[in-house]
């Protein structure tokens, strides 16, 4: 079932966890950003995308929600997209071109609720403008990410991500050095080009997030990163020093099914 934690008293965080093949336990997170406009970042995978919404509906009014903000259309980012749309009458999904495209090969979404949104683009929810960021890092080339000047919190996508010994809901339960371990696999696995990247470019991205002294980092897929933000952006840039990842092949998946 999902988890329900209140990290601010703007952010609700809805969780549910993946055991990803013996590697670790990934979290997949979608938030409500609760505003005068409230809106919801992300909606979980197709195979819990009943009990997510239902959870998320939960924390807020469906009639309430005025914007579903999707990060990337990564089917764990996206499995709940229409079930809200058909509960959350309002509703309007935040996107960009790219995205919407995207969507649209399995999963159109009908045109009049869409909101198309660009990086470096804002949007007014009323009593705040949250603007849109391309994270560091990021699996697809629709991500987007979101930053928030009211609870100061930014919404990462997979950006900061971690594959965790278990389904944590604190950082506080990792050993000091456990963190910076499971975020270098995390960016190993999830976007290999950064043993690639530029680092003077790279480096200059994760600077753009630092002007923005957020309190708090809200990835999809870590829990709730609170203060020690210095900490966590070095971390991401260390980054492109990991070592490659490498999965388990089909001796090993033998051996796990006992062949």
């Amino acid at each position: 079932m999902p988890t329900v934690q209140q990290i601010h008293p703007d952010v609700t965080a809805v969780s549910t966890f993946n055991d990803v093949l013996g590697v670790g336990m990934l979290a997949i997170n979608s938030f409500v950003l609760h505003a005068e406009q409230s809106m919801i970042i992300d909606s979980g995978t197709t195979a819990d995308s009943e009990q997510m919404v239902a959870t998320l509906l939960e924390v807020i009014d469906p009639a309430s929600v005025r914007w579903l903000w999707i990060t990337h259309t990564d089917a764990d980012h996206i499995g709940g997209v229409h079930l809200l749309l058909d509960r959350c009458p309002n509703m309007s999904v935040i996107t960009n071109f790219v995205g919407f495209v995207k969507m649209g090969t399995h999963a159109p979404i009908p045109l009049r609720r869409v909101h198309l949104l660009n990086p470096g683009e804002h949007l007014d929810l009323g009593d705040r403008t949250v603007v849109a960021i391309r994270p560091p890092l990021f699996d697809a080339p629709e991500t987007m990410g979101l930053h928030d000047p009211v609870s100061g919190a930014f919404f990462s996508s997979d950006c900061f991500g971690a594959l965790l010994p278990s389904g944590l809901h604190s950082l506080d339960e990792l050993a000091p050095g456990q963190l910076l371990a499971a975020q270098k696999l995390w960016m190993a696995l999830d976007t290999p080009w950064v043993h690639s990247v530029d680092r003077k470019q790279f480096q200059n991205d994760i600077d753009t997030i630092a002007a923005l002294k957020p309190s708090m980092i809200l990835s999809g897929h870590l829990p709730p990163a609170y203060g020690h933000i210095d900490a966590h952006l070095a971390g991401l840039a260390a980054g492109p020093d990991a070592d490659p990842f490498v999965g388990p092949n089909q001796a090993d998946l033998d051996a796990i099914l006992g062949r």
